[in-house]
């Protein structure tokens, strides 16, 4: 298989030294061209021209050049690509920027898509000292795809001008911020508020929630509330964090400001596993035939008002003093224990929910009984943040389930009605269907960010099943069931599942709306890095 593809890419190197940029002249010709700008200077080692035909799978060309700081004061620049245009079809016209001494990339990403008006920052930020040289190599690369058919390709075009343009030092992030950078990252969709949820949901993006059914309060949360909680969606690879020896996916912005987190496997792995999780046969409760075993806590039987007395931990929950950290038994407290505790629990959010919503139409042990989730993504197709929100088939908030909103439900470091001694829990059946999903359907390539690995293309848990902390019904045989996630035989499929058979575990943890991250762009190579914490920050509870 061949693809016929023509690239003209002139590539003329631009750096802004002050708010505006200097007009670089070209010097030099043939294998080595030089551009002098100020007191910087950048030097080709090939001609600037890119220019290929009958390109065949694995083909590859790079560009090296260096940039070199003559000045006697620190500089921050960014590597760009201008006017880029791009309309091939898949993702498998790749880069990769490498460098010993700049900014280096640990694997290849895609060739953004562009129609030739787009500018595409590739790195941002880079700072290079007086009187140091950072030397280069971009290449690009079409790689095969042993799977999937790569015959779009054929004919299509890529070009665009490399510039490199005056950058800004990074400040840190501050995660009551942090929607802002989400909003930049996506700015097509970061002002939409999604209404369809009845299909499965690929396309990457930023969307938001109106603060209208938000919590008016969350008790022993210090800093205001966020108008709008903002969360991502579909196939996005740039919401990646560093935290604790571990890889997270962030899901979202909470209801008091933090940022909640799902499970993306240890550091060393950068998102490529297909381990993401702490254990893979355990059970939600071992116990099955009643509806209190659906509680994330839970207490005696027979109403559900004495289910939510919450005296008793589920076993996936664990003791509170566990730090049983082996094998396929690993509880979330004991994980919490050994691995955050130490050293990390003065950057989790005490007050952040964790909801096990409970609530119900109408309670009834002896039949049939659907929960709150049930109702809102089978029936009406419509998930909410608010814990125990009631929502119409056209999409509108009806008010909540009970005529209240059970306290009970909503687990979180400081709430006594739902106290959790470790404030950690697991994702619930609502933010998977924001993030892409449906229930009762599997997804399809390119896969929402919750099955997905780094990769893109890998489930982030192999063939297992694992858990969200989402009741979903009770059956007339007196099976209690819980949402759950499936693997790669059905990828990212949102079903029920008896609350004894034996799943993977995937920990939801949430980080303080006064900690500060690195300014990063949020992939494997460049994820989001938790900074030291200030002793103010620590001794807050969100």
């Amino acid at each position: 298989r061949y693809i016929i593809i023509s690239i003209v890419s002139i590539l003329v190197l631009i750096i802004g030294v002050s708010t505006s940029y200097f007009i670089a002249k070209i010097t030099g010709e043939g294998k080595r061209i030089s551009l002098k700008v100020g007191e910087l200077s950048i030097i080709f080692t090939d001609t600037q021209e890119i220019e290929a035909n009958n390109i065949d799978l694995n083909w590859s060309y790079s560009k090296e050049f260096t940039v070199k700081n003559e000045s006697k004061d620190i500089y921050y620049y960014n590597i760009i690509i201008e006017n880029l245009y791009n309309d091939f079809v898949t993702d498998n016209l790749k880069y990769k920027i490498n460098s010993s001494d700049g900014y280096d990339m640990e694997d290849y990403e895609p060739v953004p898509k562009g129609t030739g008006e787009e500018n595409i920052t590739l790195a941002e930020g880079i700072e290079i000292n007086d009187g140091v040289t950072h030397t280069y190599t971009i290449e690009f690369k079409y790689f095969e795809d042993p799977v999937n058919d790569q015959s779009d390709d054929m004919e299509k075009h890529f070009s665009g001008k490399l510039n490199i343009t005056k950058g800004e030092k990074k400040e840190p992030i501050l995660v009551s911020n942090f929607s802002e950078k989400m909003k930049k990252q996506y700015s097509e969709t970061a002002e939409t508020q999604r209404n369809d949820f009845d299909s499965t949901h690929t396309d990457p993006g930023v969307y938001y929630e109106d603060g209208d059914f938000i919590e008016s309060s969350i008790t022993g949360a210090a800093t205001p509330l966020k108008k709008n909680v903002y969360y991502y969606t579909g196939s996005v690879q740039n919401n990646w964090v560093s935290f604790a020896g571990f890889y997270w996916r962030i899901i979202r912005t909470n209801e008091d400001g933090s940022l909640r987190l799902l499970y993306g496997g240890p550091e060393a792995d950068k998102g490529n596993s297909t381990n993401q999780y702490i254990g893979s046969t355990r059970t939600y409760n071992g116990t099955y035939n009643n509806t209190r075993y659906v509680g994330f806590k839970y207490g005696s039987a027979s109403s559900l008002s004495n289910n939510r007395q919450n005296t008793e931990n589920s076993p996936i929950l664990g003791p509170d003093g566990d730090t049983n950290e082996t094998g396929s038994s690993v509880t979330l407290n004991g994980w919490y224990n050994t691995n955050i505790k130490p050293t990390y629990d003065s950057y989790i959010s005490k007050t952040a929910v964790y909801c096990n919503d409970r609530g119900t139409s109408s309670y009834n042990a002896t039949s049939t009984m659907y929960y709150a989730a049930y109702e809102r993504l089978k029936s009406n197709k419509r998930p909410s943040y608010k814990c125990g929100v009631k929502v119409s088939s056209s999409n509108t908030y009806e008010g909540l389930y009970d005529g209240t909103q059970a306290e009970e439900d909503k687990f979180s470091g400081v709430n006594d009605n739902a106290k959790l001694t470790n404030p950690i829990g697991l994702i619930t059946a609502d933010e998977i269907v924001y993030a892409g999903g449906k229930y009762g359907t599997s997804l399809s390539s390119p896969y929402a960010y919750y099955y997905n690995n780094a990769d893109g293309t890998k489930s982030a848990t192999g063939t297992n099943w694992w858990w969200t902390m989402s009741p979903c019904y009770a059956d007339i045989d007196g099976w209690a069931l819980v949402f759950y996630v499936r693997g790669s035989s059905s990828p990212g499929y949102l079903g029920s599942n008896p609350v004894h058979n034996a799943s993977a575990v995937r920990p939801v943890v949430s980080l303080k709306s006064c900690v500060l991250l690195s300014d990063s762009t949020g992939t494997t190579d460049d994820p989001f890095v938790v900074q030291t914490i200030s002793e103010g920050c620590a001794l807050a509870n969100n």
